[in-house]
C-alpha cells in the first residue's frame, strides 16, 4: 500500500490513571481528581490530573496539598504500595482491557504506551469502500479538523460538514480515506467506552507522527483529523520539540543548527543542507517530515519489549549503605519476577537478559546486563547486587556504598518464545528437514546466512526490515537456529552431493558443547565476578557464555526424557564378515543419540 494512502490513528486514553481509580470508586466521577505516588511530603507528587481539576489550575507535578489550595474539592487517589514501591498492576490490567477491545476489531494495533495505541486503518477502509456509505455530520459527533480552531460546537459542525461535502465532490477523492478513517475511529472509541468505561481521544492522519501530533489538539473525548493540505499551517505553529523524535537533545540540536523554533521554519532548507548538517539518513528523514512524509509502519506489537521496576531515592533517602542496596535489589527483583511469571503464563515467552541501571549522587548513570539463567527472586537480586558492587568505591570491608544511589532499576528483556511444549525429536527432525532442503551452491548458503543475521538483528533492534528471501528458515522459538549456521559453515559449500543425516546434525551440536565443557584447563578464582557456577555440573562458566551452556544441559535433559518414551534399545547385530570398514562401524554407532552420547573415548 502506498504510504500516501495510509490512514493511521493514535488512540490516547484521557487522564487514564484517574479514570482507572474512578472506575473503582464511581462516586468521584465528574469531580476534580488526581493520582499521587506515595504518602510523603505535602500529599505526594501528582502523576495524573483530570480535566475537571485542570480548570482550577491544578497541574501534574504539583503536590497534593498545593492542588487542594487551588481546588478545595480536589480528591487525591494514591497509588498502591508494595514493599515500599509503587504498584501499577491495576493500571496495567486496565490497559489490557482496552487493548482487548482494539485487537478484537483491528488487525494492526501497536502498543505505544500503557494508555496509547497506534491503529493502521488502511485495509479496513479499503473493505469499507466495497459497500459505499452515505455519511452525514451525525456520524462525526466529536470530530475536528486540525487546520481550524473552533470555539463552539456549532462552528465545529459547520466546518466539518463543509469539509465532508468537499471530500465527496472531489473527483480525486484525496481525503475520502481520512473521512472513512474518522468514521471508524468514532465507532471504536464508542466501543471502548461501552466495554471498559474509559473515554479516549484520537488523532487521524497519514502517518504515526502526524497522528500523535494532532491527537492532542482537541481533548478530552474528541478526535482530530490532520489532512495533507493543513500540514504547512499546522507546522508553522508547532515547536520543534513537540514532534515525536525531536524532543530533548535531538530537538535542541536542530534548533541550534538551523536557528529555528517551529517546524515550518525548516521548510526553507534544502535536502543537501539538512544532510550536510545531520547526515544523509537523518537529513532525509527531517526533509520529508517537514513536508508531512513519514513511512514508519504500524507493527502489530502488543507486548512489552522489556519488563522493569525502578525507584528514585532523592536526598536523604539515597542508598548509601550496602544493606540498603541489597534490600532494594530484593524488592525490585520481586516485582520483576512476579510480572515475568505472569507474562510467561499469558504470552508463552521467557526473558533471557537482566539489565541493571542506576544513577549515583554524582549524576553518573550506568547500565549493565547479564544473562537470566532461571526465574528466581533471589537470583535476580544477587545478580543485580553483584553488578552494583563493582561500582562501590568504598573498601570491601566497609558497609558504606559510595557514591550513593539516587535511582535504581532492574529490567528483563530479550524475550524468546517458550519451547517447553516441543519434544526434542520434533526439534531435531525439523532441523534435519531444513538441512536436506539446502541447495548445494555457494550462493544459496550465503543467502541463508544473511537471512539468519537479519533475524538476530531484529532481536536487538526495533527497526522494521523488508521480508527476507523465500528460503527455509530456522525453527522459530528454539535455540537450535543459532547453531544451524555454524553447522553449515563447517561443511564444504561448493560441492555437497549427499544429504546430511540426522545423526551428523546432532553430532555437530553435541560435540561442540561436549568439547567446550571439557576444555577448562584452569579453575577461576571464586571471587572472579565474571564467572557463574553452573547449578547442574558445578563448573565455573563465563557469565556471557551461560545461556548457551544452560541450553546444552536443557537439550540433554529433553533428549533423555524423549529416549524413555520413543527410542527402543538398539539391537546390535554381529557382522557376518570378519572385517568391517571404519566408516561402516561409525554408521552403526550413530544409529541412536544414546550411542553417540555414551560413546567411549578411543583410548579406552
Amino acid at each position: 500500500m502506498n504510504v500516501d494512502h495510509r490512514v493511521i490513528a493514535l488512540i490516547d486514553m484521557d487522564c487514564f490513571y484517574v479514570q482507572v481509580e474512578q472506575r473503582l470508586q464511581p462516586e468521584f466521577l465528574g469531580k476534580p481528581c488526581g493520582v499521587a505516588q506515595y504518602y510523603t511530603w505535602k500529599g505526594g507528587g501528582l502523576i495524573a490530573v483530570n480535566y475537571e481539576a485542570r480548570d482550577f489550575g491544578v497541574k501534574r507535578g504539583m503536590r497534593g496539598e498545593q492542588a487542594k489550595e487551588l481546588c478545595p474539592d480536589f480528591h487525591v487517589f494514591h497509588v498502591q504500595e508494595v514493599n515500599g514501591k509503587a504498584n501499577l498492576t491495576r493500571y496495567r490490567d486496565a490497559s489490557a482491557d482496552v487493548f482487548r477491545v482494539l485487537n478484537a476489531n483491528y488487525k494492526l494495533v501497536e502498543k505505544a504506551s500503557i494508555d496509547e495505541a497506534y491503529v493502521d486503518l488502511t485495509e479496513d477502509i479499503q473493505r469499507l469502500k466495497e459497500s459505499p456509505l452515505k455519511l452525514t455530520i451525525d456520524d462525526f459527533p466529536s470530530t475536528h479538523l486540525a487546520g481550524f480552531t473552533t470555539k463552539t460546537n456549532d462552528e465545529r459542525i459547520e466546518i466539518v460538514n463543509k469539509w465532508l461535502k468537499d471530500c465527496e465532490s472531489d473527483d480525486e477523492k484525496r481525503n475520502y480515506d481520512l473521512v472513512l478513517g474518522a468514521y471508524l475511529v468514532e465507532k471504536i472509541r464508542k466501543k471502548v467506552k461501552e466495554e471498559t468505561g474509559f473515554f479516549c481521544s484520537a488523532g487521524i492522519a497519514r502517518n504515526k507522527i502526524l497522528a500523535k501530533l494532532c491527537c492532542g489538539f482537541n481533548k478530552p473525548r474528541k478526535q482530530t483529523i490532520l489532512t495533507h493540505s493543513d500540514i504547512d499551517h499546522v507546522f508553522d505553529n508547532t515547536p520543534v520539540q513537540k514532534i515525536q523524535g525531536l524532543g530533548g537533545k535531538a530537538g535542541d540540536r536542530v534548533m541550534e543548527l538551523f536557528k529555528v523554533d517551529n517546524m515550518g521554519q525548516l521548510r526553507k532548507y534544502s535536502l543537501d543542507a539538512l544532510q550536510a548538517s545531520l547526515g544523509e539518513s537523518n537529513g532525509c528523514w527531517l526533509y520529508n517530515l517537514v513536508r508531512g512524509i513519514e513511512t514508519t509502519p504500524v507493527s502489530s506489537r502488543n507486548l512489552y519489549k522489556s519488563i522493569s521496576a525502578s525507584k528514585n531515592f532523592p536526598g536523604k533517602t539515597s542508598l548509601d549503605t550496602t544493606e540498603k542496596v541489597r534490600s532494594w535489589c530484593q524488592n525490585l527483583a520481586e516485582e520483576v519476577f512476579n510480572r515475568l511469571e505472569k507474562d510467561r503464563a499469558e504470552n508463552k515467552r521467557r526473558a533471557k537478559l537482566l539489565t541493571v541501571t542506576c544513577t549515583s549522587a554524582t549524576n553518573e548513570t550506568i547500565a549493565r546486563s547479564c544473562p537470566i539463567n532461571e526465574y528466581s527472586i533471589d537470583r535476580f537480586a544477587n545478580d543485580a547486587y553483584r553488578i552494583l558492587k563493582q561500582f562501590n568505591k568504598s573498601p570491601s570491608t566497609s558497609n558504606i556504598y559510595s557514591p550513593a544511589i539516587t535511582n535504581l532499576g532492574i529490567g528483563a528483556g530479550k524475550f524468546l518464545d517458550s519451547v517447553n511444549s516441543r519434544s526434542i525429536a520434533d526439534l531435531f527432525s525439523k532441523q534435519t528437514n531444513k538441512s536436506e532442503q539446502i541447495i548445494s551452491t555457494e550462493n544459496t548458503i550465503n543467502w541463508q546466512e544473511e537471512d539468519e543475521d537479519e533475524d538476530n538483528e531484529q532481536e536487538e533492534t526495533i527497526t522494521e526490515k523488508p521480508p527476507s528471501p523465500p528460503v527455509i528458515s530456522p525453527v522459530k522459538g528454539d535455540f537450535f537456529r543459532k547453531f544451524q549456521k555454524n553447522d553449515e559453515q563447517m561443511k564444504t559449500p561448493a560441492k555437497i552431493e549427499t544429504k546430511p543425516s540426522s545423526s551428523s546434525s546432532i553430532t555437530s551440536f553435541f560435540s561442540r558443547y561436549t568439547t567446550n565443557e571439557n576444555s577448562c584447563n584452569s579453575i577461576p578464582e571464586q571471587s572472579d565476578d565474571r564467572y557463574i557456577t553452573c547449578t547442574k555440573c558445578n563448573k565455573p562458566i563465563l557469565a556471557w557464555d551461560m545461556p548457551e551452556h544452560e541450553d546444552f544441559h536443557y537439550a540433554r535433559e529433553l533428549q533423555k526424557e524423549e529416549n524413555k518414551n520413543t527410542f527402543q534399545p538398539a539391537t546390535i547385530i554381529k557382522p557376518t564378515k570378519p572385517m568391517k570398514r571404519k566408516n561402516e562401524k561409525q554408521q552403526n554407532d550413530n544409529h541412536t543419540l544414546d550411542a553417540f552420547i555414551n560413546k567411549k573415548p578411543k583410548n579406552q
